[in-house]
């Protein structure tokens, strides 16, 4: 452990709770503490969602996973790009016209059905738990740094993660997002070009690669396109219904600050997406001995950076990851409060009480996501996991309310089982079909089962309209 690295990190850190901390003034109720009031402009969206990518597991994932395959390792970017760019084309506009708070708010005003919100909550709680403990292993792994196990990491990781979200809500996650993700990338362009260069160039990383075996280092599917699409398809599907996305844009201050945040994210992490590829490609011929699931990128922060910046950059990394995390509890206690608790007279009408309860919500949902992490190993895969239970139950009926009047409660609840049975069987490998991503299978039993049913009972839905907030609240 290094001293100076180990002081500049803890600064850094009590800085971002010293900011938290002055914006606890603004939570006052629960729409406060889960969607800042709902008055986020369009660059404030994204930079909230470029950090919940590109700041947490992404960085590390995606360097562990360059360290292993090259370039293959951005499949998981190029899912991110295409589904925000198709946020912001298609959905965005349409559903932050209403007032909801969640997605399955949003299922119930147009399918009619308790159940069907109550199914998607329960699919998205699910999800959020899994893609929260994908971050708790990504907060464990850079605390490494300190001299932690990974195990330790994980408790203090999450310790962080509670403590942040509890203090200040959305409000923080929003502010800190914002400097966070200016110093990552800085210092994520400064590591990768040190790397290259002490690595001997991009020359002398690709014949690395090539003499241990994988051709074409620098080629996205030098893994094929099975590797690709099972990357990428889940996290598209994800980003067109996830919640922790789609709390960024109910938080937004207008549609058009919803659209133009979610498109200007999903260009820039295109972007951006190389510089943690390209280091931790760097790192195999650096350090080729390391074991990539413990800390690739912390470790080669630390052997290229003077102690002042690696100490920094590492702090803004675990401060990022923090920040995600804190975005994907707000996200699951808002699935829990807004589809669960309000169900309860007595919390409807006490905004104290809501406000408390999320809190305590946030707190149990943290410590379940830190033994989910310490009993399913590796990131990326974490994510991909959660991913694809959720999409696949969602996805379709999502897609049909949103864009068609074609079906109703009966057809969307059909569907939501049937694609996330499915998408459960292929994880398991309990049903595959060789070369086909399991999410690819769901989708479309999800798909045909919706198909199926709403042409068996007859269903359609009302013509689609901007509810009112008073609207959401009693469907």
């Amino acid at each position: 452990m290094n001293l100076g690295i180990t002081l500049m990190i803890v600064a850094y850190l009590l800085v971002m709770f010293l900011i938290a901390a002055w914006l606890r003034k603004r939570v006052k109720n629960d729409t406060d503490y889960l969607l800042a009031g709902r008055k986020m402009g369009a660059g404030l969206i994204a930079i909230m969602l470029l950090a919940t990518n590109f700041g947490g597991a992404f960085v590390l994932g995606t360097s562990q996973d360059a360290y292993s395959v090259g370039f293959a390792a951005i499949s998981f970017a190029i899912g991110i790009f295409v589904g925000l760019v198709f946020l912001a084309l298609f959905v965005a506009k349409r559903v932050r016209a209403g007032s909801f708070v969640t997605v399955p708010d949003f299922l119930q005003y147009r399918f009619k059905s308790q159940s069907v919100r109550l199914l998607a909550s329960t699919l998205s709680v699910l999800a959020l738990t899994g893609i929260l403990a994908g971050q708790v292993g990504a907060a464990a792994s850079s605390l490494t740094v300190l001299g932690l196990t990974p195990t330790w990491g994980a408790i203090v990781g999450t310790a962080l993660i509670i403590a942040f979200t509890v203090l200040s809500g959305m409000w923080g996650v929003a502010i800190t997002d914002a400097i966070q993700f200016v110093v990552i990338v800085v210092g994520l362009i400064i590591v990768a070009v040190i790397a290259v260069g002490a690595a001997g160039g991009l020359g002398v990383i690709s014949e690395t690669f090539v003499t241990d075996g994988i051709d074409q280092p620098f080629n996205p599917l030098n893994q094929g396109w099975s590797f690709l699409l099972g990357a990428a398809l889940p996290v598209v599907v994800h980003k067109l219904v996830g919640q922790d996305v789609m709390q960024r844009v109910f938080s937004a201050r207008s549609v058009k600050s919803a659209a133009m945040g979610a498109g200007l994210a999903g260009v820039l992490t295109a972007l951006f997406a190389v510089v943690p590829a390209i280091a931790g490609m760097a790192a195999r011929t650096l350090y080729p001995d390391l074991d990539p699931s413990v800390g690739v990128m912390p470790a080669l922060i630390s052997n290229v950076l003077p102690i002042w910046a690696a100490g920094i950059l590492v702090a803004a990394i675990i401060s990022a990851v923090i920040s995600t995390a804190d975005a994907l509890l707000l996200a699951a206690v808002s699935n829990i409060s807004n589809d669960f608790l309000l169900r309860l007279r007595s919390l409807r009408d006490n905004p104290r009480a809501q406000l408390r309860w999320s809190r305590i919500l946030t707190v149990g949902l943290g410590v379940l996501a830190l033994g989910l992490s310490l009993i399913v190993p590796g990131i990326i895969q974490v994510l991909t996991m959660a991913f694809t239970m959720y999409g696949s139950g969602v996805f379709v009926c999502f897609m049909f309310g949103l864009f068609t009047r074609f079906g109703a409660g009966k057809a969307a609840l059909v569907s939501m089982i049937a694609g996330a049975v499915t998408g459960l069987l292929g994880l398991t490998n309990v049903v595959t079909v060789p070369g086909v991503p399991p999410i690819v299978i769901a989708v479309g039993v999800s798909f045909v089962a919706y198909v199926i049913v709403a042409l068996a009972t007859r269903e359609t839905s009302v013509a689609l309209e901007a509810p009112t907030e008073r609207e959401v609240q009693h469907a």
